[in-house]
């Protein structure tokens, strides 16, 4: 073959691997324009979607959210009851195994960056409270592995109602968090541990009558389950499982209730299982008031409990202020 055939085909099959990369990349760009299109379709549909439920939640044409009869997520005539340990068990302290458990609890931060678009601009409107102030968490406590011992003065659910108080305001809630030590002021009084509803209520009337700002009033509890029971994996993630607690020995309950379907409905739709739903307990079940009667945007909301850590309290005190908040603002705005 002469040198100029040669060339020529050369220049051929040059020209034909050229061409065959123009049709790859041509090709690779129209799979990838597709999968950008189809993922901002997904992300806008999903957007769409939590709108359409917060909406829902909060139509005021329409309040009555109801759970269907197959997937009720409404526990009733349950005959669980309200622990009633003696004052000397509460009133114990036991070692702690950390230190600066107090440190550990407050410098937790949140995952994801916060954009506080709204401000209540120093107003407080949340009253986080905890009638049961000593409820502790056994990893943290040294001498007991047994749930009706894990009391401590310190090292108790009243950091976790801090850890939501600090969430709710980074997200521009005003938001007031009771400290005070039921269990000192039981002992002082001479009262034992049922009185503690009693003692916590002189403090929400406090509040209301001090602050006429205050909207919503959450007494923050842990429950007395075991981890596999208070526990949920999200994302390979594990988070202290959340439950609304609605008393209904009182006219007005219904108000609250609606306030814990609209939580819980919100919840479910941004963090699947994380509430185990609400738990409705009559005057004959245990106080059945839990002071709900003082306002309709009162509940009790249990975090977690004697077995989880502060890393699975902490995501879900973020996963609840981020609920809570959205359902704040989305209200208020759409009230003005």
């Amino acid at each position: 073959m002469s040198p100029k055939l040669t060339e020529d085909k050369n220049k051929r099959k040059g020209k034909n691997k050229t061409i065959l990369f123009l049709y790859i990349a041509v090709l690779l760009f129209i799979i990838w324009a597709i999968a950008t299109i189809w993922l901002a379709y997904k992300l806008n549909n999903k957007n769409n979607e939590e709108k359409e439920v917060i909406n829902s939640a909060l139509n005021k044409k329409n309040p009555t959210i109801n759970f269907n009869s197959e997937e009720d997520k409404t526990f009733e005539n349950t005959d669980r009851d309200d622990l009633k340990p003696p004052m000397e068990t509460v009133l114990k302290d036991r070692t702690l195994r950390l230190k600066n458990i107090e440190g550990i609890f407050g410098n937790m931060k949140s995952p994801k960056e916060i954009s506080a678009i709204h401000s209540t601009f120093g107003k407080e409107v949340v009253y986080i409270y905890h009638s049961h102030s000593r409820e502790s968490f056994l990893p943290y406590l040294k001498d007991t592995i047994r749930p009706e011992e894990a009391y401590h003065s310190v090292a108790n659910i009243t950091l976790v109602g801090k850890m939501l108080g600090r969430a709710m305001d980074q997200r521009g809630v005003g938001t007031k968090v009771e400290t005070v030590d039921i269990v000192q002021l039981l002992n002082s009084r001479k009262l034992d541990y049922t009185s503690s509803y009693n003692v916590s209520r002189e403090l929400v009337q406090l509040s209301q009558n001090e602050n006429k700002d205050l909207e919503y009033f959450i007494d923050i509890h842990r429950d007395s389950l075991r981890k596999e029971n208070t526990t949920i994996e999200i994302n390979r993630t594990k988070y202290a499982n959340l439950l609304f607690v609605v008393g209904t020995g009182h006219a007005e309950f219904e108000k609250n209730l609606q306030f814990a379907n609209n939580l819980h409905t919100l919840l479910e739709n941004r963090y699947p299982s994380l509430s185990k739903g609400i738990l409705q307990k009559s005057s004959s079940q245990g106080n059945g008031i839990y002071n709900q009667d003082l306002s309709p945007n009162s509940l009790i909301i249990e975090i977690g409990g004697v077995d989880n850590t502060v890393e699975e309290l902490h995501r879900s005190t973020e996963a609840l202020a981020e609920v809570l908040s959205d359902y704040y603002w989305e209200e208020n705005l759409e009230s003005r």
